[in-house]
């Protein structure tokens, strides 16, 4: 089955990646987005968007972003989802194909008998991945046969980025779900021969367990989200485990703060580890992908320039930042079946936005995506802001801040009302589970003294919790829910 495969853009400098994307972008939005989707055909007749007009990545400014309510099921549409998804028949190829194009289709109906079986074969959805729900909804992203075999081709670009040895044992602990996180790294193991074991993480295979599996058989890798890589490792310092044999750690899924790296780091080494390396991964549902990092802790991660063009825009404009500058990721599909997106308002901010020409710390061209990241939601009134007291507060601060803090083993922030009231004053509480041997009127008062220095904010610090308790609490076994706006809305 035909695919643009990730390893022919290895050769290509900045400039030819750039007009390779544009060219592919005018062709997919012209035969396959506007054809094809219900859900952009509407939206750009709706906003007067001619695809014609599109001709560069500047251009995509004339095309409204989507946000996560537009796609969101809802009582008028419940399987908006669907509406996502590439829907080809002859009767739209016809008028929206050129005929050298339409040459190609009968090609095909040669080969596989008739139009609809290639079709079917190209485009009708085999495989479901979903959002985690966390906006209120589980939106289902679909994939086809031959988005499976395209997205495993540049999911195995992972091994290549990372320089695993496919002679290393690798051990899974994303949890179960259909997810990206666990169907990127087994689509990894069925299209390669590394060896691979998939615990389910802690909810299915107990994290003691899991950790006389990494001794058994003698993992060099590990692949998870963060708050339980991080709690696998402290369990390790427990009961002595042995991790001498772990090379590489690869998390994705949630933040990957530096304090947790330099911790997970530290644990490792102590447990016997070798230079262990840590990288982080940023993926989506909605981008059926994931960017590993270049180089561990580098914070820079290149994209796959085959599927996807990356804009750092303004959330509330849609007006693309230049290099460099602090702005929200838009991810346009420029290739791919089944679910695809155009200026899809992922929901987070990357500090040194994009870059282009040559990576200083890899070497490779292209466009990348620079840290650090944050959430949308979680910096301005104006696009989800918190406020406190009549504070504004970026509460992505809190990820590096309170990791620091002596005497702290976990966390959660949580921004509630007093005594429910809607009217009533916002409450910082602070959830803390503090180390052994820790005094915890100490601590207390460590941290309420860090928190108004910094942030000038008194908070209510509830030093209750044992890390176990407090780690299940979050729901750290599938992704850790660290901080909570649990204030009642107007």
């Amino acid at each position: 089955m035909d695919f643009d495969p990730i390893e022919r853009y290895d050769e290509m400098n900045s400039d030819e990646i750039l007009r390779t994307q544009e060219r592919k972008l005018r062709d997919y939005l012209r035969y396959q987005l506007y054809p094809f989707s219900p859900f952009y055909r509407k939206l750009f007749d709706d906003k007067g968007v001619d695809v014609n007009q599109i001709n560069s990545v500047k251009d995509l400014e004339k095309i409204p972003l989507t946000k996560k309510e537009d796609i969101i099921p809802d009582d008028e549409n419940p399987k908006k989802y669907k509406d996502l998804i590439l829907q080809p028949d002859l009767q739209k190829i016809k008028q929206f194909w050129p005929r050298s194009k339409q040459f190609g289709l009968k090609v095909k109906d040669i080969l596989k008998g008739n139009i609809e079986t290639a079709l079917r074969d190209e485009y009708y959805p085999t495989f479901m991945i979903a959002t985690s729900g966390t906006t209120g909804n589980n939106v289902p992203f679909m994939y086809t046969r031959r988005d499976i075999e395209q997205f495993s081709n540049i999911y195995q670009s992972l091994q290549k980025i990372t320089e695993l040895d496919p002679e290393w044992s690798v051990i899974n602990v994303f949890p179960f779900a259909p997810q990206l996180a666990f169907n990127f790294i087994y689509f990894v193991n069925l299209n390669s021969n590394i060896r691979m074991f998939h615990t389910g993480g802690g909810a299915v295979t107990s994290t003691k367990k899991t950790l006389e599996i990494i001794e058994m058989v003698q993992s060099n890798i590990i692949f998870g989200v963060p708050s339980y890589v991080y709690h696998l490792l402290r369990k390790a310092q427990e009961i002595d485990a042995d991790l001498s044999s772990v090379k590489l750690v690869a998390t994705g899924g949630e933040k990957l703060t530096k304090s947790t790296r330099k911790r997970m780091t530290d644990i490792l080494v102590e447990r016997g580890a070798q230079d262990p390396k840590l990288f982080d991964m940023f993926g989506t549902t909605e981008m059926r992908d994931a960017y590993p990092e270049c180089m561990p802790g580098s914070g820079i991660y290149h994209i796959h320039p085959n599927m996807h063009i990356c804009e750092i825009v303004d959330p509330e404009t849609g007006k693309q930042k230049r290099p460099g500058e602090s702005g929200a990721l838009a991810v346009t599909n420029i290739d791919g079946r089944g679910s695809v997106v155009c200026r899809y308002l992922i929901g987070d901010i990357f500090e040194g936005g994009i870059q282009y020409g040559r990576c200083p710390h890899c070497g490779k061209e292209g466009p990348r995506l620079v840290g650090p990241i944050g959430r949308i939601k979680d910096y301005s009134k104006k696009i989800n802001i918190t406020k406190v007291k009549g504070t504004q507060l970026n509460l992505n601060i809190f990820y590096d801040l309170l990791p620091t803090i002596d005497g702290v083993d976990e966390w959660q922030v949580i921004l509630e009302k007093r005594n429910n009231d809607p009217s009533g004053l916002d409450i910082l509480k602070l959830n803390i589970a503090p180390k052994k041997g820790t005094k915890k009127k100490e601590l207390k008062e460590r941290i309420i003294s860090k928190i108004v220095d910094t942030v000038e904010i008194s908070p209510v610090v509830d030093t209750k919790y044992s890390r176990d308790e407090l780690f299940e609490m979050m729901g750290g076994k599938m992704k850790a829910d660290r901080i909570i706006d649990a204030r009642s809305k107007d």
